[in-house]
């Protein structure tokens, strides 16, 4: 059996990819981070984050969503979901740890460092929210 995937689908089978190979490589430098435990938390998130999208995409034909709602659920869904790695992993990189306090425990980045890692790790949540939100309720429509 083959599956068929929209492009927009397509779209979001490849940003998972892409994601899942981006930890899988950050796995394997975990110990070269400001913080090792913070990339452990990013390797992670990818990991699972890129499978999820993945799943999504596959999925996301059978979502009931009109045309635009369409469009911003993919674009949030994608964009948060690689933000919140990209986030993670800028903590890791810069030790700034006050938006995640227990992968980031011990470690203080500087000003800067936090306010831009706050800002990413809570815009990207916000964003995957809704981009998570819109296509539950595509699949709850759909039934």
């Amino acid at each position: 059996m083959q599956l068929a995937l929209t492009p927009a689908g397509r779209s979001l089978v490849i940003t998972g990819a892409a994601l899942f190979m981006a930890g899988i490589l950050q796995g394997a430098v975990v110990d070269m981070h400001a913080n090792p435990r913070m990339a452990l938390s990013a390797h992670l998130d990818a990991v699972q984050s890129g499978m999820a999208v993945m799943i999504a995409g596959a999925l996301w034909s059978t979502a009931k969503l009109g045309q635009r709602i369409e469009q911003i659920a993919r674009w949030t869904l994608a964009i948060g979901m690689v933000g919140l790695w990209v986030g993670i992993t800028l903590a890791a990189v810069s030790g700034a740890s006050e938006v995640l306090p227990m992968a980031g425990e011990g470690d203080d980045g500087s000003a800067l460092a936090e306010s831009v890692v706050t800002l990413v790790v809570m815009g990207s949540s916000g964003l995957l929210t809704v981009g998570w939100a819109l296509f539950l309720w595509g699949l709850f429509r759909a039934r």
